[in-house]
């Protein structure tokens, strides 16, 4: 993907937020403008609202026709990052790009607290996938 479309994206990206005052920031993330993208990739948008803001389905399903709409494509996958399990979360802001910021404070709070849940469930993910591949092992294993 070449980079100029890549800049032409955030450009469109960061006008249609402007206009979302229910917006903190956004993370560009996923395999689009990476060389990992192919004709399959959607564009994968995390959205950080403002904690004061009360999202529901209705807003986060209006704000995915909105942005279509902007965009001129339904290839889009808007994830409200307020509500995401903690690995996207995660894998949204620490492989993922900040493509807008609306409120520096809301948006580096949002962050803070996602890197220090990652850490604390991190030991607690790892044994569950230590012991997981455990009991695959001697389920297969047929005692041998």
């Amino acid at each position: 993907m070449g980079e100029a479309r890549k800049d032409a994206l955030v450009s469109q990206l960061r006008a249609a937020f402007k206009k979302r005052k229910e917006v903190a920031g956004v993370f560009l993330f996923g395999s689009y403008g990476t060389e990992y993208e192919t004709k399959f990739s959607d564009i994968d948008l995390g959205v950080v609202f403002l904690p004061e803001m009360k999202i529901g389905l209705t807003e986060e399903l209006d704000l995915d026709a909105y942005l279509s709409l902007e965009l001129g494509t339904d290839k889009l996958d808007v994830v409200n990052l307020n509500k995401a399990p903690i690995q996207l979360r995660f894998n949204a802001i620490s492989q993922g790009e900040l493509i807008y910021e609306a409120d520096f404070i809301a948006t580096r709070d949002f962050i803070e607290e996602t890197i220090n849940l990652y850490q604390a469930s991190a030991y607690h993910m790892r044994k569950f996938r230590e012991e997981r591949l455990l009991a695959i092992k001697e389920a297969y294993s047929d005692g041998k």
